[in-house]
């Protein structure tokens, strides 16, 4: 069974699927599927992504403008059926990312160190480059879609 928040007057409920942390605080975006009541991907807004401020007081927080067109935004287009969607992160273009509902769960598939593989986190280390934020690296972490084994791939830039 998924673990399930509500939205709103227990219209829609979200589901994890995967977050986003990096080395220079302890805040985390979080991309959540939205699910309607008949168990289905809202085909309005499938995916929702949030700050959860863990390095302040936990709150929850909306991206800026900005983080979404540069950072932590993303596109996404139906997929072959009502219940699944290709999502692209903005800071990721190359990565192609499946959602898709299988039984109960909903689920971020992608590719992980050439493996077929669920998607649960990715770490991006970052550093300064004259004052400049500049990635280092970023990991990504999930489970073999097959096997459940766990997976992990750096990516340097």
């Amino acid at each position: 069974m998924s673990r399930a928040y509500l939205l709103g007057a227990g219209v829609e409920l979200s589901q994890p699927l995967f977050i986003i942390e990096k080395s220079t605080n302890a805040n985390v975006v979080h991309y959540d599927a939205v699910i309607t009541p008949d168990g289905g991907l809202n085909p309005r807004q499938p995916i929702i992504a949030y700050w959860v401020m863990a390095a302040e007081d936990g709150r929850r927080e909306d991206l800026t403008p900005a983080e979404r067109r540069k950072a932590f935004g993303f596109t996404i287009v139906h997929g072959w059926d009502a219940n699944s969607y290709h999502l692209r992160l903005v800071a990721q273009q190359q990565r192609d990312i499946y959602v898709r509902r299988n039984g109960n769960s909903v689920r971020a598939e992608t590719l992980i160190a050439g493996r077929c593989a669920y998607l649960t986190k990715i770490y991006v280390k970052v550093h300064k480059v004259l004052a400049l934020p500049r990635i280092e690296f970023i990991e990504l972490f999930g489970s073999d879609s097959a096997t459940g084994e766990p997976v992990c791939e750096r990516v340097r830039f």
